[in-house]
Parts: C-alpha cells; structure tokens; sequence
C-alpha cells in the first residue's frame, strides 16, 4: 500500500504554527481551540452551500430507491434458475442498501430537515430496517456519535458482546464471539433491532437491582420493536409473496411459484443487505489504529477535544463514487462523525481539507482500502476472543509532529 507522508506545512497566518513537541496547558488549549476553529470555519462555509442542488439529489435518490424495488420485485416473478431472478435479487439489495444508508441514515441524522419537507425529516422519517426509529436515534444518533468510543457510554463498540482490545475485560463469553458476530452479521437487521434493549446485560450483570433494570427496560422497548417486528415480515414475507403468488397466478404459472419466487428473493436480499451493513460499519471504527476512551477523558470537553475524539475513533473507507453510494457516503466515517448534519455528499468536497487539517496539527487521519481494512477487523475479532491483547485507549491530546500514514492507521512520528 502507498504510503503518505503528512507533511508539516508552512503555516499560513491565520494557522498557529505546530510544536516540535506534544504540547501541554494551556498551549495545548489553544491549539485545540484552533483547531476547532478551523473545522467550525469548515462546516460554516460548507452549510452556506447547501442548498438546491442536494435537495434535488435526495429527492433524485428516493425516486431511484423506488424505481429500484419495483424493477426488482417484476424481476422476482422470473424461476430462481432465471438469470433475471438473480438479477433482481441484486437489485433489490442494492435498493435496500441505498435506502438504510445514503437515505434513511443520513436523513435520520437530520441532514435535510432545512427542505421543510415530510418526506425528509429527520424526527419522523422511519426506514426499512427492524430497529425502531425511536431507539435508532437514541442508541445511534444521540449515545454513540456524543460519546464515540467511550467506554461504558458508547456501547456501538463491540456492540456489548464483542471484545475488541484489552480495555475491555475478558470473559468466557468472549470465545463465541466469533460465531456470534457470523451469525450477527447474517441477520444484521434484527440485532440491531433488539440492540438497544441491551440484552446481554441479562447475562453481565451480577447485580440483582440492575438486572431489573434491565428487565425493565425491555418491557418498556418490547412493544414498539414487537410492531416493528411485525410490520417488516409482514411486509417483505407476506405481502410481497402474496402480490407475487396474485400476479404469478394471472400470468398461468401457478401462485405457490410466484410466491416462493419473492420470498426467498427478499430473504436473499435481506441477507445481502445485512451483510454488507455489518461490514461498511465495522470497517469504519473497529480497523488498528482506533482508539477508545475512559469516561474521565470526556469531563469538561471542549469543542477541539470533541473533533478530536470523533476522528480518533473513526476510519475512512477509501473508494470511488460506487463505494460512496453503497455505504451511505460512510467511506467517509471521520467527516460524517465531525459533522453528521452535513447532507452527506458534501463529505467528498471536504475530506481534502479536514485531512489538511489533521496534517498541520500532527492529527492522524485513518484510512484504508475496504480490502485493506476488513482482514484488520476480522483478525481482531478472532484475536480478542482470547485473554490478553493490546490497550488502545489514548489521550484526547493533539500530538506535536508530523506523523506518517500507511494508510490503515498504522502511523509512525517521522525521522
């Protein structure tokens, strides 16, 4: 892989200049808030800019999104062994990937809701996943992108049942947890569904008054996501079948056909789907090179230490427009964790310029090929099943060199 040097800059006037050496204090403060300022400046110039052109893109997006599915579900009407069965299967993922990620993720996070339009809105939009737009916002929007890699408040790492470096103790559990994530990225959907009620504590929890808690909390959740539940199957393995087996039917191959024809293709597209979520999400923060941080890191942070945090804890995904697209423009994951509001295909136009950024403050900037990243996830899944392993927990400071970047966050201070 290509190796990047990041390079110290002449600073312009407006920068401060960098320090030989981490700095501490209050210089260490003042860095920090430039830095922040510099990424504030960054968002303000790019939300001036928003505007037509990406309320036609989202609009352009859903049309596609539609367009896609029904395409798809005629195509699923041909026999399994039909070339155009397989096809539509694709295309329907590809649809229902496209609607989880580049639409209902990135409108969930408020990126359009400046258009007015119901369509669009981040507080009431609801997507075509199992998990409740309700717990979503709480355990993703609110829990996870405040508190990013902090143990013990950010349970997105390892999900509560992955054990992804030593900061986190080790159980017997932990052996299974390789299986369990297989087995969770097959039916990525519905774990994320049931994440919230946060079950494993069910099973980590000593304390007899916590896990009431626990109990409790899962009555209250159980009948929104029950609803939910049912609204998909009912869906994607009812009413789709039945339309299916309806037109197979007047078409003369029998219904039984037509049925079994569109079910098994929104299983298989479900399946696919789930998998490349799984993927896309644990590529953009469990590669090396992240780091986790301790509750007393966060107290009394500011503005500079938060930017710096969300970079710390995310990777980018190197690729063209098609892996844009089909991650839901999370190829970006550090830009879409400094502004997760910005409609996300700004983040493109300014990736350039928070990579300068990080560059002139000595910040490293993660990222790596998808063929890169995913074997660094996956070894890190098998190696924390047992004891031991590395701490990756590291201060929320701004370090004070240059530093070279190997592209999948293996970066050393330069010579």
């Amino acid at each position: 892989m290509a190796v990047l040097v990041n390079a110290m800059p002449a600073p312009s006037p407006h920068v401060p200049a960098v320090a030989s050496s981490t700095a501490t204090g209050s210089s260490q403060d003042a860095r920090l808030a430039a830095f922040a300022a510099e990424l504030d400046q960054l968002k303000a110039e790019t939300m001036a800019q928003v505007g037509e052109p990406d309320a036609r893109y989202i609009v352009r997006l859903l049309w596609a999104i539609r367009g896609m599915e029904t395409v798809a579900r005629l195509m699923l009407l041909s026999a399994p062994w039909w070339p155009s069965w397989w096809l539509g299967v694709l295309v329907l993922c590809v649809s229902k990937v496209l609607q989880s990620g580049e639409f209902a993720h990135n409108v969930m996070h408020g990126q359009y809701d400046w258009m007015n339009d119901p369509r669009f809105e981040g507080k009431t939009h609801d997507w075509d996943l199992a998990c409740t737009k309700e717990d979503w916002r709480h355990s993703h929007n609110f829990l996870h992108h405040h508190y990013t890699n902090v143990l013990g408040l950010d349970r997105d790492f390892g999900y509560g049942a992955i054990r992804l470096s030593a900061d986190v103790p080790w159980e017997p559990r932990h052996l299974i947890q390789l299986p369990y994530a297989i087995v969770g990225a097959l039916v990525f959907e519905w774990a994320i569904g049931v994440y919230n009620m946060e079950l494993e504590r069910l099973v980590t929890e000593r304390d007899a008054e916590a896990k009431a808690q626990v109990k409790a909390r899962i009555r209250a959740l159980w009948p929104n996501y029950r609803a939910k539940i049912g609204f998909q199957v009912k869906k994607d393995y009812v009413l789709w079948p039945l339309l299916g087996a309806a037109v197979s039917w007047l078409l003369g191959a029998g219904p039984l056909a037509g049925a079994l024809s569109v079910l098994t293709g929104h299983a298989m597209a479900n399946v696919l789907r789930n998998v490349w979520n799984f993927i896309v999400i644990f590529c953009g923060h469990f590669p090396a090179g992240v780091a986790t941080f301790e509750q007393a890191d966060i107290q009394g942070e500011t503005k500079g230490r938060w930017y710096l945090r969300q970079i710390m804890g995310s990777v980018n995904i190197q690729g063209g427009f098609m892996m844009q697209m089909l991650t839901g423009h999370l190829s970006h994951q550090i830009e879409h964790h400094l502004f997760p509001d910005m409609p996300s295909r700004r983040y493109v136009y300014i990736a350039p310029r928070v990579h300068a950024i990080c560059q002139r403050y000595g910040v490293r900037y993660n990222s790596g090929s998808l063929l890169a990243l995913w074997p660094s996830v996956a070894w890190r899944v098998l190696r924390y099943t047992l004891p031991g392993g590395q701490c990756i927990r590291q201060a929320v400071t701004l370090p004070g060199r240059a530093i070279i970047d190997d592209g999948v966050g293996d970066q050393r201070k330069a010579a």
